[in-house]
């Protein structure tokens, strides 16, 4: 059966060398360690007394960024799309549109400058978590409002955008998936040249399915997209890291470390041409995993042991600004719920953070750097509202060295 949507408990949206490996990795990227990040939450306004959950986020300065989602309308009994913006003093809501009258979620964003920045995520036609046809969801802001533009409907259902990055008013990527007529699911890439969106070409090493959760780049001919795949030799549940390179005229595939244990990529970040990391788990959602590219391949870099106590651990995000300065973020499993999960690699190793602990639980699912270097996470942390437990929004910003 193709790759389906991931559970709700792990949503929105892997494999280890050998020891020797993922210390050779760790050298080959070594840096000057860095002090430890300084984490503090942010308020960040709530739509509705129900569901609220942040799923992407991007920070064009210490004082500029965006941070998008979905919160429930009980009108509509259905998640509607959710945008805010950070201002450098609070966290505000924004207009934002959506394409149906039913389920319409954002999952990333991006942004050049103050007057060009894109969302991405899907709409159903009708209702239900998978009502069809589900279709693409894209959506450019102007400097003054959003509004939803035109992409290319592929195959036959659940055509979800999960990533997006832009390089410049005419030059953008969004990846995801699809399901081709024979319900084999595809690799999504489409790509803006500034008045239209189109679809590109992609290579799909799994059999059965091949799915993209994100996408970055070092430049406009150095792209990145990653994600899994699985083949019909595979047991139920089996996936394995994908990891493809956009050259400037197609995307390539590039070969990922590999094991039986199977695992996911949901994140990468290029802090640039040879240094590149993407994030997410292993051994199901068990483990969180970091992979870093040094311009010729791609290895396994250890992380630290998490610290939780149940069976789901694992990264969403990852962010860079310089080679010491790498965040990757997710949640951890604890008796009492998820709590949110942050690790630094700070030119040595990947470490463990400080984070503040929502008082219910919560987890992160993006993360965002900027100068100074300063850092955004966002997800969702438990409330309790009118009576009863709710998802609502979370933020948290870093400051360090």
């Amino acid at each position: 059966m193709p790759i389906s949507r991931l559970p709700a408990a792990v949503r929105s949206p892997a494999f280890g060398l050998a020891a020797l490996g993922g210390l050779l990795a760790a050298i080959a990227v070594a840096a000057p360690a860095q002090a430890a990040t300084a984490w503090t939450t942010l308020a960040t306004p709530n739509r509705g007394n129900y569901s609220n959950e942040i799923f992407g986020t991007a920070a064009l300065s210490p004082t500029t960024a965006w941070a998008v989602g979905s919160w429930y309308d009980v009108a509509s009994a259905a998640p509607r799309t959710l945008v805010e913006r950070w201002n450098g003093a609070a966290w505000t809501t924004v207009t934002s549109p959506n394409s149906t009258s039913f389920y319409n979620e954002l999952r990333d964003v991006d942004a050049t400058s103050a007057t060009d920045a894109w969302a991405v995520g899907y709409a159903n036609g009708s209702s239900g978590v998978n009502g069809a046809p589900r279709n693409p969801l894209a959506m450019h802001w102007n400097g003054a409002a959003w509004s939803i533009v035109a992409t290319p409907q592929p195959g036959i259902q659940s055509r979800d955008l999960y990533g997006v990055k832009a390089f410049s008013a005419g030059d953008a990527w969004a990846v995801g998936w699809y399901y081709e007529a024979n319900f084999t699911a595809d690799a999504l890439a489409l790509h803006w040249n500034g008045s239209a969106w189109s679809q590109v070409a992609t290579p799909g090493p799994g059999t059965r399915g091949n799915a993209l959760t994100a996408v970055s780049g070092a430049a406009a001919n150095d792209v990145w997209a990653v994600g899994y795949y699985n083949d019909t030799t595979d047991a139920r549940g089996l996936t394995h890291p994908l990891a493809m390179r956009y050259n400037g005229a197609a995307w390539v595939n590039t070969p990922m470390p590999q094991t039986s244990a199977g695992g996911y990529l949901r994140s990468v970040t290029a802090v640039s041409a040879n240094d590149v990391w993407a994030v997410g788990s292993k051994n199901g959602y068990s483990t969180p995993v970091a992979y870093h590219w040094d311009g010729s391949a791609w290895a396994e870099v250890p992380t630290a042991a998490p610290g939780g106590s149940g069976g789901n651990n694992l990264f969403y995000g990852v962010a860079g600004t310089a080679s010491g300065q790498v965040w990757a973020v997710g949640y951890k499993s604890t008796g009492s719920g998820p709590a949110p999960l942050t690790q630094r690699w700070n030119g040595t190793t990947f470490a463990n953070e400080t984070v503040p602990a929502p008082a219910l639980g919560g987890q992160l699912y993006a993360v965002a750097a900027t100068s100074g270097p300063t850092v955004f996470a966002a997800g969702t942390q438990t409330g309790y509202v009118d009576g009863a437990f709710a998802d609502q929004t979370l933020s948290i910003r870093g400051t360090g060295s």
